[in-house]
């Protein structure tokens, strides 16, 4: 039996390398169009490792002094019926003017999750999307075939052209699907091929997709203080960081991708969100058409041991 994960590993290496690039042409068709409140350049998006390491109690010191240049992490896992691409803005800083320990804290990762309709042409239907504000889900729809479960709707996806369209909150930085009020100035992100910086508080500039497998989920092992995470939970008896590891104005208070508590009622759990997104989506909403539950690709739950290769 200790040979099987090997050999899981080794396939899943294998249709990763096969499938990564329409994937990420996928996430990059739907990525969406962002619009982030921004009072300071502490709202900006960057990378993880926009300071040049992989340390995660001193970002909130190297803000200032980091490479801000605009990327978005991404996911892509794919079921029978459906993608779901999930997308994480990652914020060196949490912050408020003035700043006091329950507002504010070292690191911030807000989330969106969207989930595509595989209808048999190149880029699949939209028909639903989720978002992070705090601590919070909100459900929005692409159209009535989708209604609320756990989740109510919250209202209509925005669409620029073909793309969704979030705002996020300047200092808490949570991401809405419906238009919100943005203090001081708006920077406007689109998906490109060049991470852009921008200019002042009222500019608009381009962003790069970053894959979260090749990335986070590679160093979710690192788990401690002076390490990129914390916080370490159990998720389907394997041990993950639930937390970016963080000291200022609080201890460890960002959330990773597969660490999110929201929206578990009583079928979910801690991590199912991003690990298991066909199970959260059937328990947060009601669709119409087929919603298949069995994946194709999904590396994350292929690298736990808890997929099995038919």
């Amino acid at each position: 039996m200790r040979g099987i994960p090997i050999v899981l590993g080794l396939i899943a290496g294998i249709a990763l390398a096969g499938w990564a690039t329409d994937r990420r042409e996928l996430a990059l068709h739907w990525a969406p169009i962002i619009h982030q409140g921004a009072a300071s350049d502490q709202d900006y998006i960057t990378r993880v490792d926009f300071d040049g390491n992989w340390i995660g109690n001193d970002n909130w010191e190297n803000q200032p002094t980091g490479d801000l240049s605009a990327h978005v992490y991404y996911s892509v896992i794919e079921t029978e019926t459906h993608y779901f691409i999930f997308y994480s803005l990652f914020h060196p800083r949490d912050y408020e003017p003035r700043c006091f320990p329950s507002l504010c804290h070292e690191n911030d990762l807000e989330s969106i999750q969207l989930v595509v309709r595989k209808d048999g042409s190149e880029w699949g239907t939209l028909e639903a999307m989720e978002t992070l504000a705090h601590n919070r889900i909100y459900l929005y729809t692409a159209g009535p075939g989708v209604k609320r479960g756990f989740l109510r709707v919250r209202g209509r996806i925005a669409i620029e052209g073909w793309r969704p369209v979030v705002y996020v909150e300047t200092y808490g930085h949570g991401i809405y699907g419906h238009r919100i009020k943005l203090k001081a100035g708006t920077v406007i992100y689109r998906p490109g091929d060049t991470a852009g910086v921008p200019k002042g508080i009222d500019d608009e500039v381009t962003y790069v997709l970053v894959p979260i497998y090749d990335t986070l989920w590679q160093r979710r092992h690192e788990i401690g203080q002076g390490r990129l995470f914390d916080r370490p939970f159990e998720y389907r008896g394997t041990v993950l960081p639930a937390a970016f590891d963080g000291d200022d104005w609080g201890e460890d208070k960002a959330n990773t991708p597969w660490g999110y508590p929201q929206a578990l009622g009583d079928e979910l759990s801690r991590g199912d969100w991003f690990l298991d997104p066909a199970a959260a989506l059937s328990y947060h909403a009601t669709f119409a058409g087929p919603f298949s539950r069995v994946y194709i690709f999904n590396p994350y739950l292929l690298d736990l041991g808890l997929l099995e290769r038919g």
